[in-house]
């Protein structure tokens, strides 16, 4: 079953519902069916650029005060805690463009292991507070997908990948992607938000049953909601 990911690395809630996402296909057990998961890009912040900027100053700015933007990384901390994640908006976060880091995901896709680069890249920004348009960061998150230094730095110094970084960008908008993350499961059925685990395994259960021919578990109720939202039939990605 093919599982399409739009997220952004310094996401906050894209992490948390990786992680919700997991422990739902852990819960289903031998029920959970084979999944094909691909990683798609989206830029949180499209004006941010290489110049890095103190996170919470710029959150300060965006959300109309130093209170109010502590208050919102203090909550999302204890969220994100909550469900394992080490997050420490006290090291010192950056915005900054995420472009470079896409653009790596996108070579860990092709020649490595993405999931495991986008772990290391969510760590290193939200748990360490680094730099991600760093390439000495791009390149050490690169190698825990088993990508090649050298490679990397080639890729960084080069155009190669902006076009059809681009173009994913465009498709988002073109689908009505508009909130991150959001997971598409097997073309149908699309899932917005960090939802609860118990949401990802009933939309994973129903597309497993379509799939197989079967009629979806609850077919007769309305779309599966939880307490951060609901299940929507999705368009297929183009």
């Amino acid at each position: 079953m093919r599982i399409d990911v739009w997220s952004d690395v310094v996401c906050p809630w894209c992490w948390i519902g990786k992680r919700r996402f997991e422990r739902a296909i852990e819960a289903l057990g031998a029920d959970a069916p084979a999944l094909e998961v691909h990683w798609h890009p989206y830029l949180l912040d499209p004006q941010a650029d290489e110049t890095p900027v103190p996170l919470q100053e710029a959150l300060a700015g965006k959300f109309g005060g130093a209170e109010r933007a502590a208050q919102l990384l203090r909550k999302t901390q204890e969220t994100a805690r909550a469900e394992g994640l080490p997050f420490d908006f006290d090291r010192g976060q950056v915005r900054v463009t995420t472009v470079p880091a896409h653009r790596v995901l996108a070579l860990a896709a092709r020649e490595g292991d993405a999931e495991a680069v986008a772990e290391a890249l969510f760590h290193a920004h939200f748990a360490e507070g680094r730099n991600l348009a760093d390439p000495a960061v791009l390149v050490a998150a690169a190698a825990a997908g088993g990508l090649d230094e050298a490679r990397v730095r080639a890729l960084l110094g080069s155009g190669e990948g902006l076009d059809a970084l681009h173009a994913e960008l465009a498709q988002a908008q073109s689908i009505g992607v508009q909130a991150v993350p959001t997971f598409l499961v097997d073309g149908r059925y699309a899932v917005q938000g960090a939802q609860p685990p118990e949401v990802f395994a009933e939309v994973l259960r129903r597309a497993a049953a379509e799939a197989g021919g079967g009629p979806p578990p609850g077919a007769d109720d309305a779309d599966a909601c939880g307490p951060e939202g609901c299940v929507v039939p999705g368009p297929a990605p183009r």
